[in-house]
């Protein structure tokens, strides 16, 4: 056999060994557009730009740097102001003391700099449902979607990628899982399959035979970190900047038995968490405080940053003969930081830090606690290491050992009412500093609660119940009101995911006033925040016309539909009505309620008249052309006319009492100086009653 022949061979069976999803291979997607998981109250960006390790590796300075746009996103609530929070995801693998034999012959253990650099082989996005289409008065608010629809998937949304990391000669395989289940709305589930099989290129790059590492086996372990800062609203408020990393930010680990999967192996999860604390030489508050633990609002106290967020791990397998859960994972908890280990060693050391090796120790609480600092440390980065594990490639027997291991990332915090109270109760001097953070610090309760849902769905196979998908919206400003519909693209929306019967209940409206996220300060702190405005368990009905509106009030809204529970049998909460994520359709655009066009016709005028070019028309700036109709009608045909008869041009005019017209043509030509008539015809008022036509002559002079 020729060695060209045997390389061929050899590719061909890395690919069929590797691919664990039927029909992934035909749609790999080698330069595809961002994913969006948002389908619940995480809304994580993906898009490419910022990591080392494409998605398998990434880091976001969001709000800094030198090209923002660049910049992953990562936002918990997503419907709160400024609720995007700094994260980065690492996973520097770490080999013991016999390294590999890369494909050049030389033996190595540490790469330089030591961050799991990756080539994104390719990426794809599975939805159940389509994403909704969302208009706000005719502008359409939507991507078109151009990833895969599968209504068998058992999440709402599954990101799968695949990235090759040259230096290890492994390439990764990760599934990122996402609910609209309004009880698993706070997390994503992180699978990650390793796959030793010595590819220093993707398949796109075309590599040779001399791109392989030699057969060899290897022995390493494998951490992750997620880093979170909880929140850059808050930080901005505490020093009126945005920081690179989390500089007032700590990271710890608790463990809990689960609550809701007692009787399995692993009774226990480890959770790493970070929180914002204490940031130095900041300026005192009102009440003389200088401990911004929360970043509590200079005006009012409100605790802006209470986010919790974590990870835990769900599954690691013994070995990569035996994929069953080892419940005696993870190895180790380690705590390092992003500048001054990530960044700022080289040494040989590095590697016992990841694995917890050093003298920080492999489960150590926070630095402060462990009396290791007095202050946080800027980049914090808590690491869930599992292994050691050996793997082995071989490629004469077809054999390339993989593992999968899997985690469960997610956020919890006070309520935001709680936060409210607390954070001003403390702004009055009511309570002490340290009562205020033993206050904050209950959010791990929540955290707690989110990871242990996503260990239940993780040992459901992520099975668990689906709530119906939402609508598409369209919202549609009038006189004096708000019109609001919505649909469903196919009557097959209406049938349980799992079960396919129609186990619809209820439509639901959300309003949120003045500014479309919770929180912003152009609601001047007055507490607006999404509420129900409208219910109905008609399934025909899918209009509302919101009339308790005010005239130039900017208005957002989103849809919900709700099953009768009917369906959840083995849920949480068996027999619960469950409502689609109201994140996914909210308007983006303010709905304005205006001043109804008149009543009548009778009052028409053309201003100015007669219009002239060196008059400056209506004083727009750089639109010397324009003339204004006034006093029209609410709904009507808008026609002019030369003073012979022929037309010159025609729209549909709707709502208020004017209309704008450049003095142009329909073939876009400017009209000549002359006499015109403005022609107002099949007139109807607000309420759709007729009114008699009326005509206005006038003169423009150009």
């Amino acid at each position: 056999m020729s060695t060209k022949l045997r390389y061929l061979i050899y590719i061909i069976l890395v690919i069929i060994c590797f691919y664990p999803f039927d029909g992934v291979w035909a749609q790999k997607n080698y330069n595809g557009p961002p994913m969006f998981l948002d389908v619940n109250a995480i809304n994580w960006e993906m898009k490419k730009l910022n990591g080392e390790g494409q998605f398998t590796t990434q880091y976001s300075w969001m709000l800094v740097g030198g090209n923002t746009g660049m910049t992953e996103l990562w936002y918990w609530p997503q419907d709160q102001w400024h609720s995007q929070m700094l994260y980065q995801i690492f996973n520097p693998v770490c080999l013991d003391d016999n390294g590999r034999i890369d494909q050049y012959g030389d033996k190595k253990m540490l790469p330089n700099p030591f961050v799991s650099s990756g080539r994104n082989d390719f990426s794809w996005e599975i939805r159940r449902y389509r994403p909704p289409h969302v208009t706000v008065d005719g502008v359409p608010l939507y991507r078109e979607y151009r990833w895969e629809v599968d209504p068998t998937l058992k999440s709402d949304i599954c990101a799968i990628w695949e990235d090759v990391l040259p230096f290890w000669g492994i390439r990764t395989h990760v599934e990122v899982y996402a609910f609209s289940n309004p009880n698993h709305e706070d997390y994503v589930v992180w699978k990650a399959t390793y796959k030793f099989t010595g590819e220093t290129k993707t398949t796109v790059e075309n590599p040779g035979p001399e791109d392989f590492f030699p057969d060899q086996s290897i022995r390493l372990w494998w951490p992750l970190s997620f880093s979170f800062g909880p929140t850059k609203a808050g930080e901005f408020a505490t020093i009126s900047y945005f920081a690179y990393e989390g500089e007032d930010d700590l990271d710890s680990w608790f463990e809990q038995a689960s609550e809701l999967v007692p009787n399995k192996d692993r009774k226990n999860l480890k959770i790493a968490y970070y929180w914002d604390s204490k940031m130095k030489g900041i300026a005192a508050y009102q009440n003389g405080s200088v401990d911004d633990t929360g970043d509590p609002d200079r005006s009012s106290g409100h605790l802006i940053s209470p986010q919790i967020p974590g990870f835990t791990l769900l599954h690691a397998p013994k070995s990569y003969q035996d994929q069953s859960d080892d419940p005696s994972q993870p190895y180790s908890m380690p705590h390092a930081t992003i500048v001054g280990d990530l960044w700022g060693r080289r040494d040989e050391g590095l590697r016992d830090t990841y694995i917890g090796e050093d003298n920080r120790g492999r489960f150590p609480k926070d630095i402060i606690s462990e009396g290791k600092a007095n202050s946080p440390e800027k980049g914090p980065m808590r690491f869930i290491t599992v292994g050691p594990y050996e793997l082995t490639k071989d490629s004469v027997s077809a054999r390339y050992d993989s593992i999968t291991v899997a985690y469960a990332v997610g956020n919890g915090s006070i309520s935001w009412e709680m936060a409210d109270s607390i954070g001003r109760a403390w702004f009055a001097g009511d309570i002490t500093d340290q009562e205020k953070n033993d206050y904050m610090m209950t959010g791990k309760d929540s955290l707690f609660k989110t990871l242990d849902r996503a260990y239940w769905a993780w040992h459901r196979d992520l099975n668990i119940p689906d709530p119906p998908p939402p609508p598409d919206v369209e919202v549609m400003s009038d006189a004096d009101r708000v019109v609001v519909s919505w649909s469903y693209p196919d009557d097959d929306y209406y049938e349980d995911p799992d079960t396919g019967i129609d186990d619809w209940y209820a439509w639901r409206v959300y309003r949120k006033k003045g500014a479309p996220y919770a929180g912003d300060p152009q609601d001047n702190f007055s507490g607006e925040t999404w509420r129900l405005v409208y219910e109905t368990t008609n399934k025909n009905v899918t209009t509302f016309t919101d009339t308790a509106v005010t005239r130039g009030v900017s208005y957002y809204y989103a849809v919900t539909a709700m099953d009768d529970g009917s369906q959840n049998t083995d849920g949480l909460f068996p027999g619960q009505k469950l409502e689609s994520s109201r994140y996914v359709n909210r308007s983006g655009l303010p709905a304005i309620p205006f001043k109804a066009g008149l009543a009548e016709t009778d009052r028409v005028r053309v201003v100015p008249n007669p219009a002239t070019i060196k008059a400056g028309s209506l004083g727009f700036p750089g639109e010397i052309s324009q003339i204004l109709f006034a006093k029209l009608p609410y709904k009507c045909t808008i026609s002019v006319y030369t003073e012979t008869g022929d037309r010159i041009n025609s729209f549909d005019h709707f709502g208020t009492d004017q209309e704008i017209w450049d003095q142009r043509t329909d073939t876009n030509q400017f009209v000549t100086s002359g006499i015109y008539i403005l022609a107002v015809t099949h007139a109807e008022d607000v309420e759709g009653r007729s009114l008699p036509d009326q005509f206005v002559k006038f003169i423009l002079v150009r």
